[in-house]
């Protein structure tokens, strides 16, 4: 029989369309498979046995575009953000999660949870019926349990000194502490279940048999050996079902892609900046929105098409630039093709992801708050310096050859599959 595979995610971000990618090629390498998100998951999903949410939360088609994730609503301070986590997704909501899957597997057993990083109460219904659990990350791991790694969240670039080393030991500490704001909400859904509880909320990640990164280990600062147990199952790129077909207006010209989060992150205010950044400089701008901002709600300009969505990979080998925010989708795309980026990170993992580009050379980082003169004064020398575009198509093509569709990733976790618990 093939092996029965529960792939657990939520709307939060960029890594539905990934982890539903992700399903497609399990499924079409034998296992039966089942996808389980929120309700607005269900065109990502398409093709796949889908079942929703049921006792946690459940974000339907047309809700509140922030939720679950409001990351504009909160403070900067690292101690905000993470209790936010904590209460939104990872440890209050994880009794929810896990009774939910808990009576999935009674309905139809599974041989093996696939769960996105972030949802605790995956793991917990995993460790409870006594399945294997692997997490899923369309990103850079983002949890402060890798030494190899600056800690996730301030975008840190490695650094060979010694005050490099305390800095980020002392980051790394501090984080994996803040997580602990959810313990008590973490032990009291254990101890709903009959499990014994924890010591540090990051201590659940303990029992994953494997921790996928959908991202490329050449992105990820070139590590040369990664630690149990991670494994990179390079980038899952697949055009979200909302992206149409593009071709340039004025194909003789220049253009700059400018691309921020499909969900909401306060972007608006941003993507106004970037609008008049382009005003007067040789180029055309290419603005694609996605769901989670009304076109009508920037300014026209002659010099910028607005879109609701278009396909980056029609309009990226019309770029000499790229302004994004940061996300991992929209950073690792236009270095596929070459194009140097200019970062200007809002939230989540803009910041880090900026620093892998930053360190290879292939862009430059501003605030995101930056003013209109400063990202003009930062995209010239993107557009007129070679280096740039040269260090962009190096990280590209490294980025390239360890894009499988995910085949080696399918086969080891096929393999704990079928090994069973």
């Amino acid at each position: 029989m093939p092996p029965a595979i529960i792939l657990a995610t939520f709307e939060g971000g960029g890594h539905v369309t990934p982890a539903a990618q992700f399903a497609r090629r399990l499924q079409a390498d034998g296992a039966s498979l089942r996808f389980v998100s929120d309700e607005a998951s269900r065109a990502a999903a398409a093709g796949l046995p889908f079942q929703p949410w049921r006792r946690a939360p459940n974000r339907q088609p047309g809700a509140e575009a922030a939720a679950p994730l409001r990351d504009h609503l909160r403070a900067f301070w690292p101690p905000a953000l993470v209790r936010s986590l904590c209460e939104e997704v990872i440890c209050a909501p994880a009794l929810a999660y896990a009774e939910d899957l808990l009576a999935m597997l009674r309905e139809e057993p599974a041989d093996l949870i696939i769960c996105n990083e972030l949802l605790l109460g995956a793991m917990l219904a995993g460790e409870k019926a006594g399945v294997p659990v692997v997490s899923f990350s369309a990103n850079v791991w983002p949890y402060p349990t890798r030494a190899d790694l600056p800690p996730f969240g301030p975008g840190f670039r490695p650094g060979n000194k010694e005050w490099h080393s305390r800095r980020d030991t002392f980051a790394r500490d501090w984080t994996f502490s803040l997580y602990d704001t959810g313990l008590p909400a973490l032990n009291a859904a254990r101890a709903a279940l009959g499990l014994p509880p924890l010591a540090h909320v990051l201590d659940q990640l303990r029992l994953l048999r494997l921790s996928l990164l959908a991202t490329a280990q050449a992105f990820d600062f070139g590590l040369e050996s990664v630690p149990e147990p991670f494994a990179y199952a390079g980038p899952l790129l697949e055009t979200p079902p909302w992206a149409g077909r593009w071709q340039p207006r004025h194909p003789g010209l220049p253009h700059v892609l400018i691309s921020f989060s499909s969900t909401e992150m306060g972007q608006r205010g941003a993507l106004r900046r970037c609008i008049a950044a382009l005003r007067g400089l040789p180029v055309r701008g290419v603005l694609t929105l996605g769901p989670a901002v009304e076109p009508e709600s920037l300014p026209a300009a002659e010099h910028v098409e607005i879109l609701r969505g278009a396909a980056h990979d029609d309009i990226l080998p019309h770029c000499a630039a790229a302004i994004v925010q940061g996300g991992h989708g929209s950073v690792i795309r236009p270095l596929l093709h070459g194009v140097p980026l200019l970062c200007l990170p809002l939230g989540r993992d803009n910041a880090d992801n900026a620093a892998r580009v930053a360190e290879a050379g292939a862009g430059l980082v501003r605030g995101g708050r930056a003013p209109a003169w400063r990202i003009r004064r930062a995209l010239r020398p993107l557009l007129e310096q070679p280096h740039y575009r040269d260090a962009a198509l190096r990280l590209g093509q490294a980025i390239a050859a360890e894009m499988d569709g995910g085949a080696a990733a399918s086969a080891r976790v096929l393999a704990i599959a079928r090994q069973g618990g």
